[in-house]
C-alpha cells in the first residue's frame, strides 16, 4: 500500500516539474507598457503588406 502512495507522490513532483519548466520556457513578451492602440498598429501592419481593411464601422 505504501508504494502506491509513493507513486502517487512521484508522479506529482513530476507534473509539478513538467508545469514549471513549459511555463517558463514560453516566450511571450508580456504586457505592452503604456496605453497600446491596436487600431493605429493595424492600420500600420495592413499598410505594410498593402491590404485593404474590411473590419472598420462605415
Amino acid at each position: 500500500m505504501e508504494w502506491i502512495i509513493a507513486i502517487a507522490l512521484a508522479v506529482g513532483v513530476f507534473v509539478l516539474v513538467a508545469v514549471f519548466v513549459l511555463r517558463t520556457k514560453r516566450h511571450d513578451g508580456g504586457t505592452v507598457r503604456g496605453w497600446f492602440e491596436f487600431d493605429k498598429y493595424k492600420d500600420g501592419e495592413n499598410s505594410k503588406r498593402n491590404l485593404h481593411d474590411k473590419t472598420r464601422w462605415r
